[in-house]
């Protein structure tokens, strides 16, 4: 009889462990789901973002930059404040410089402000739905206040990148 009962306990026991065992490894599945579907979303939003840049030129402190996004999200004013816009040149007296633009509603030195957004930029159409959010398709005309003038007769570049990382780059002469 005793060893009845020790028996039983000690199946309970082997029983006990067992459910936890089985309770962490679910658990542990389930974790493993949730990241590697957290890596697919962002991953897919990755995909989906495509910013290119078309056309750049600059006037003495001025760069104006016209992009088109040929990805499948949308940009709207809050984001545009976790965009990268890096402007590589060279000063009027030969001195490379990198500055970096943060987005501003006012135009001033070391932002970036959006002039417009298009339908179509060649035909001037700008956007009618949506107004302020760059939707898939459409162009937007950005300019940014660097720290010095640009030099003349060198070679510049601008590079845009959105916070899914599809950065873009486009050179410009002045």
């Amino acid at each position: 009889m005793g060893t009845a009962v020790i028996a039983v306990m000690a199946f309970a026991i082997v029983l006990a462990v067992s459910f936890t065992s089985l309770g962490n490894i679910v658990s542990l599945g389930t974790t493993s789901a949730d990241s590697m579907r957290a890596s697919w979303s962002e991953a897919e939003r990755t995909i989906d973002s495509s910013i290119v840049p078309l056309l750049a030129r600059s006037d003495e402190e001025t760069v104006e930059v016209f992009i088109v996004n040929r990805g499948r999200l949308k940009y709207a004013s809050p984001q545009f404040s976790d965009w990268e816009v890096l402007v590589r040149y060279e000063d009027d007296g030969g001195t490379p410089r990198v500055d970096y633009l943060e987005f501003a509603t006012t135009l001033s030195e070391g932002n970036w402000v959006i002039e417009q957004i298009y339908l179509d930029r060649s035909t001037s159409t700008v956007e009618v739905y949506e107004p302020g959010i760059l939707n898939p398709g459409e162009e937007m005309h950005i300019r940014g206040q660097l720290s010095a003038e640009v030099g003349s007769s060198t070679s510049n570049q601008v590079t845009i990148s959105p916070p899914e990382g599809w950065a873009g780059t486009v050179n410009f002469d002045e």
